[in-house]
């Protein structure tokens, strides 16, 4: 593949420079992505888009393909890509892509450092996906481990359930009081159990459960060493012929 891109300075101050997968993930995306419309087996491929599959992208990349779904979560999140997934494939959307590709020195300066900080900005819309109806990445809430959300999300295209943005938010919004490690026990029950939903209460109440058991059986214990301790006392007592 030939030509290049342009990458304005801006992007060192992006949210997700410090994260390598993430970084890697989304520079292979802009130096992926058509620059102008294609039509390729029947598909049409808008400026800004490219068709592949996690495979492909993992071999690509070298990332496996667990840290592709989360890349591409947290790119979802705060609106860098869209993503859809397709029976044959995945379609990669650059939102936003003329705000980093834009034609001309100045105007892709600017267009840049606008799209880089506006990449942070969770009200970005995809003006690239006109065939979506323009349709906003969903946004996660802030507060989410969205490493455990990643694992979610792949788990309910598993069982043949993938989120809807409404379902999403809903689910989000089941765990989001909870601390990180409380969210990922959270999705690690309803993946093993093969849950479609996600039910903290019944986290919650289990740990409940097994506190109230450890604590009878501490309850036993000091009881049976105050009773051993009490013998021991009153044996000696005996032995001293206090009695």
């Amino acid at each position: 593949m030939a030509g290049w891109i342009k990458l304005h300075r801006s992007m060192l101050d992006w949210e997700w420079y410090d994260d390598v997968n993430v970084c890697r993930l989304f520079t292979h995306c802009l130096l992926r992505a058509n620059h102008k419309t294609k039509s390729w087996r029947g598909k049409t491929i808008e400026r800004g888009q490219f068709w592949t599959s996690l495979d492909t992208l993992s071999a690509e990349t070298k990332l496996s393909k667990k840290q592709i779904r989360v890349a591409l979560t947290k790119l979802q999140s705060t609106g860098e890509v869209a993503s859809q997934g397709h029976a044959t494939g995945r379609m990669i959307t650059v939102v936003n892509y003329d705000s980093y590709q834009e034609e001309g020195t100045q105007g892709a300066d600017q267009g840049q450092t606008k799209g880089t900080q506006g990449a942070a900005n969770k009200n970005v819309k995809n003006d690239n996906n006109e065939k979506n109806d323009k349709k906003k990445p969903w946004v996660s809430p802030a507060g989410l481990n969205l490493d455990a959300w990643a694992e979610f999300e792949q788990h309910r295209k598993d069982i043949k359930k993938p989120l809807t943005d409404t379902a999403r938010t809903k689910a989000a919004n089941q765990i989001i009081h909870l601390d990180p490690a409380e969210q990922q026990s959270t999705v690690d029950k309803s993946i093993s159990s093969r849950w479609a939903g996600l039910f903290p209460d019944k986290i919650t109440a289990t740990k409940v459960k097994d506190q109230k058991a450890e604590k009878r059986e501490q309850d036993a214990n000091d009881w049976a060493n105050n009773v051993q301790a009490d013998n021991h006392t009153l044996g000696n007592t005996f032995d001293h012929g206090q009695y």
